[in-house]
């Protein structure tokens, strides 16, 4: 099996093939023309802070406060909650059953990061308006390509969150892509527009699914091209196997 990240950030001979506009210069002038502000405040930096953790954990804390109706730092202040999300941040990134209390420890700097960026996470949903709202939304595999979770649905629209200090990249906006794709085969969400978002920096993108596709292709039919684009995943994965 072969996961979205190997898919987004490998196979760079599937992806010029079949999405050549997708390239440095693009992702450089998409990053300055397209991505908007929307969280009231930008995060601050700090060395030694468990990022890959704190991340992890405030998109817990999101879902569970707008489920519960609770303010973030309500439910941050259960110990119990509190070990709950960062044990579950832990065993998704590490993908360990056995995580211990002494592996999830967390600092005051880690604590306040993880409530900043779930807050910004709330206000950004708050903003964006819609509907329907999904976290973390399943979608169907395909051949090789295992089912996958992406990170939010609000109505019509896939949000890929990348909590980083810097821009977006290529391969952030080819997860979503592969995202797409896989929802386009399956026929579940029908989702028509895509989105980046990162809690961090407090910024966002949003886009026509379709039209970005017939760009990044040079005008081919995004129907064929997101599904080819997997059979291309595929048919690479084989011929890698077979040498």
């Amino acid at each position: 099996m072969i996961n979205e990240r190997d898919l987004s950030q490998k196979f760079s001979s599937t992806w010029k093939q079949h999405l050549p506009l997708l390239t440095s210069n693009f992702i450089r002038i998409f990053n300055e023309t397209q991505v908007l502000a929307i969280n009231s405040r930008a995060l601050p930096v700090f060395e030694g802070v468990k990022y890959d953790i704190v991340s992890e954990a405030a998109f817990n804390l999101a879902e569970i406060a707008l489920r519960d109706g609770l303010k973030p730092s309500e439910l941050f202040e259960n110990n119990l909650v509190q070990m709950d999300i960062l044990a579950e941040a832990e065993s998704l990134i590490w993908k360990s059953d056995n995580v211990k209390q002494s592996e999830i420890n967390i600092n005051d700097i880690e604590k306040k990061e993880i409530l900043a960026i779930s807050d910004n996470i709330l206000e950004f949903i708050r903003k964006m308006g819609g509907e329907k709202l999904k976290f973390k939304p399943k979608l169907k595999g395909y051949s090789f390509i295992p089912d996958v979770k992406a990170d939010i649905s609000i109505d019509d629209k896939l949000f890929e969150i990348k909590t980083v200090n810097r821009n977006f990249r290529t391969s952030d906006l080819k997860q979503l892509l592969i995202y797409l794709a896989l929802d386009q085969v399956s026929k579940e969400n029908n989702w028509q527009s895509g989105g980046l978002y990162n809690p961090r920096k407090g910024t966002y993108v949003e886009f026509d699914a379709r039209k970005m596709v017939y760009n990044l292709s040079g005008g081919n039919s995004p129907n064929e091209v997101l599904e080819s684009l997997l059979n291309g995943f595929i048919r690479d994965v084989v011929i890698d196997s077979k040498f």
